[in-house]
């Protein structure tokens, strides 16, 4: 089953028997108030229940707790500047693939693959500021209520309880697999990486390291597309991403003249040590 597929499982689950909490929630990052279907305490049991899943589909933990340490100690420090206190995790999975994904209510992955592509430790930063703002800004339960509607939601909801006819698990999987895969909005891709952004700047990186991330993940995509399919499946990228990254850094007046594109990443050497480790811990 798709893990997307599993993911609205998990929602849906989350779901059974609570039609009643459905309403308006103010939205921690915009201030605005929106539908949310679920709460922050059923978002965050969905997400860790559906974690144990994406972490094993992505070739399991990477074997070194050092290297977990290191990315969870990167992860933290953004965490800690996030507009949405959660209970975030940040894993390094196994996979050759690149990618990084958020789940609802915290848990936060990034794959080998994409790590040893890094030149340095304020675009792993930047990576897990992005993802940490989709949580943050509660954009995968958006995009799982838009697409499914709120009444498709509880009518599927109610089939998984056995609620119409002793409805099982494998109708719901039937009905639920012939959705597409989710897929942020650029909006939402636009908003994470600003937030990304802020959040790596009050961590204490530079936050160039989101333009350095996205140039390298345009100019890998062009150079292997096959490869990088997953991850634009849900993560769009473009010029304008990159372009529009750059412009906030220059006429944003929080970040304006305070930092420098040619600056030397002060974590650099760390940064190095850890790929090279983690390229050596992937061949054993």
């Amino acid at each position: 089953m798709r893990l997307r597929n599993r993911l609205l499982l998990v929602l849906i689950a989350a779901m059974v028997g609570l039609p009643a909490l459905a309403g308006c929630a103010t939205n921690p990052v915009t201030g605005k108030r929106e539908l949310s279907l679920i709460s922050q305490e059923q978002e965050i049991a969905m997400g860790q229940e559906a974690a144990p899943e994406f972490e094993k589909e992505f070739g399991g933990k990477v074997a070194n707790p050092e290297l977990q340490a290191y990315v969870s100690e990167v992860g933290q420090r953004v965490a800690g500047a996030s507009d949405r206190p959660m209970p975030y995790t940040y894993t390094l999975v196994a996979s050759d693939v690149p990618n990084a994904f958020a789940l609802p209510g915290g848990p936060i992955f990034i794959t080998a693959g994409l790590m040893k592509q890094m030149t340095n430790e304020r675009q792993l930063a930047a990576v897990l500021g992005h993802e940490t703002g989709h949580v943050a800004a509660k954009h995968s339960v958006s995009q799982m209520q838009k697409q499914m509607g709120t009444q498709l939601l509880m009518e599927i909801a109610a089939r998984a309880a056995g609620a119409e006819g002793g409805g099982t698990t494998t109708d719901v999987a039937n009905i639920v697999s012939n959705m597409v895969l989710l897929k942020y909005s650029r909006d939402h891709e636009y908003q994470a990486d600003e937030l990304g952004i802020k959040y790596a700047t009050k961590a204490g990186y530079n936050p160039w390291g989101m333009v350095e991330l996205l140039t390298l993940l345009q100019a890998m995509h062009e150079a292997e597309p096959s490869r990088f399919q997953e991850m634009f499946q849900t993560h769009p990228l473009s010029s304008k991403r990159i372009e529009r990254a750059r412009l906030t850094l220059l006429q944003d007046a929080a970040y304006e003249g305070k930092h420098s594109p040619t600056t030397p990443d002060p974590h650099a050497d760390r940064f190095e040590t850890m790929r090279k480790r983690l390229v050596e811990t992937l061949k054993k």
